[in-house]
């Protein structure tokens, strides 16, 4: 799920993502050999942004740099964490995984509320909005919007506090090293 992360950047950039179709992941821009399945990711630009937001990353930056890094940045993971900034992803799949969404699929496309201030600076918050902001959806998709906020909200944080380790040789490391 973390390793979502890094085709979430590149895919940001792509307009046909702000629809609501689903989209292939190696046409988001994830490599072949990492795209084992079509996720719908109509929410999924929204992780890119707050990433891009704590971390001061460009969008682009930031899908260069996440994309396949360690063992749990990106689709899947397996092994043990690299460093601190595969563990933000390791943490951020674990996270999805105990949130109250009913299918996996809602992680990524299931749009939350947050407001942001400060992005790019050492003040940057982001705020996620409660459960009770979506009258829209039906039961526990409410919380599951939450949740997925809140796991994104934390992992930017993760990662820009990691950002000082990041480790350029685990960009695109290969899962067989896992």
């Amino acid at each position: 799920m973390a390793r979502m992360c890094a085709a979430v950047f590149v895919s940001a950039l792509l307009s046909c993502l702000c629809t609501s179709s689903y989209v292939g992941l190696t046409d988001a821009g994830v490599p072949a050999n990492r795209a084992t399945q079509d996720v719908g990711i109509k929410a999924a630009p929204q992780l890119a942004e707050l990433s891009a937001c704590a971390t001061g990353l460009s969008l682009y930056q930031g899908g260069l740099d996440y994309n396949g890094y360690g063992c749990y940045c990106g689709i899947g993971g397996t092994g043990s964490p690299l460093d601190e900034t595969d563990t933000c992803c390791y943490i951020h799949d674990n996270c999805y995984l105990q949130s109250p969404c009913s299918s996996s699929l809602l992680y990524y496309s299931i749009p939350y509320k947050c407001s942001t201030s400060g992005c790019r600076t050492d003040d940057v918050t982001i705020t996620c909005s409660g459960a009770s902001s979506y009258p829209w959806y039906y039961g526990g998709e409410k919380d599951c919007a939450e949740a997925i906020c809140n796991c994104d909200r934390a992992f930017a944080f993760c990662l820009k506090e990691t950002r000082p380790t990041f480790n350029p040789a685990y960009r695109n490391w290969s899962n067989s090293k896992c």
